[in-house]
């Protein structure tokens, strides 16, 4: 994944990353509207190390609301 650094972008393995890190590289993604491709990039990491989709739907909308929720619920469904 490939996320906006200063002047360049720099290249993040999610696979090392911790779950926490992840949660909060989605609240960015959701809070700065990063592309579907990202977002659907966490939300499979995620997964992978245990989290459904709705407990991190209900993450999202307890920080951001239910309409960022939704909006994220539409994104990785499509």
């Amino acid at each position: 994944m490939t996320t906006r650094g200063n002047s360049s972008a720099h290249t993040t393995s999610l696979r090392t990353l911790w779950s926490e890190t992840l949660f909060e590289m989605l609240y960015d993604a959701v809070k700065h509207n990063w592309s579907r491709n990202a977002l659907l990039e966490i939300m499979s990491e995620l997964r992978r190390k245990g989290y459904k989709p709705d407990r991190v739907l209900k993450k999202i909308e307890r920080k951001f609301g239910a309409d960022a929720a939704m909006k994220v619920r539409l994104m990785i469904r499509r």
